[in-house]
């Protein structure tokens, strides 16, 4: 069960340089009025797609994936958002509803600011809202590159780059547990999950990386890179 914890004040976070360094004491101070910090275990769901929006959602600590039911029920993984990254940017400011769900994939801390507050605020504070649209624009140019980048690789291509996502951009080590099941790797890349599976134990033959249950080990870093770059 998600668990409510004595949050840190917004004047005294250390993420506050990421978007709120732009807000005078007393902003700052109805932010912290209007906000909670909530602990969630791996697996569970954070939002569920359709729910109405209440809350600006930022990513303290831990991992996230973000997914989509489609037309015919599957659901379909858009991304995976890692810690210091505020949560549905690109939907919170125009729509009513979520377009999406939120499912911690490992243990993770969440800050929930109110929705009417935080709009409040941008109304009255002109610089700060010119830092809000800066960030939904970097947000939006990263998923749209990231998309890009997979779409243009063939299969291996494909695997290699998540691989060294989640080596260099979340874990910052060669070795690591793959947070996703083989099926969410697959929709996350749209790929199948047969595939998914052959190409990895593809690159464990090859030696260049080790594999253990959900254990990962990139043992020949050059190598992955090029066939993430060339494939």
């Amino acid at each position: 069960m998600p668990q409510l914890l004595d949050h840190s004040h917004c004047s005294e976070c250390a993420f506050r340089s990421l978007l709120f360094e732009k807000l005078t004491i007393d902003e700052l101070l109805k932010m912290d009025k209007n906000k909670v910090e909530v602990l969630y275990s791996k697996g569970e769901k954070i939002i569920s797609q359709g729910e109405k929006i209440k809350n600006f959602v930022y990513l303290k600590k831990g991992l996230v994936k973000l997914s989509k039911k489609t037309e015919n029920g599957k659901d379909h993984i858009i991304s995976v958002a890692k810690p210091k990254t505020f949560i549905g940017f690109l939907t919170v400011f125009a729509l009513d509803y979520y377009q999406y769900t939120i499912t911690a994939l490992e243990e993770s801390i969440l800050c929930f600011i109110d929705i009417n507050s935080l709009k409040a605020t941008i109304s009255e504070n002109g610089t700060f809202a010119l830092d809000v649209l800066s960030k939904i624009s970097n947000v939006s140019d990263e998923i749209i590159n990231r998309r890009v980048d997979i779409c243009s690789k063939n299969l291996r291509g494909r695997i290699a780059y998540l691989l060294l996502f989640f080596s260099k951009k979340i874990y910052n080590n060669n070795a690591f547990d793959l947070p996703l099941t083989r099926k969410e790797f697959a929709e996350l890349i749209d790929m199948s999950t047969e595939n998914v599976i052959r190409i990895l134990s593809e690159f464990r033959k090859d030696g260049v990386i080790s594999i253990s249950g959900a254990k990962i080990e990139i043992l020949n870093p050059e190598s992955l890179s090029m066939i993430a770059k060339f494939g």
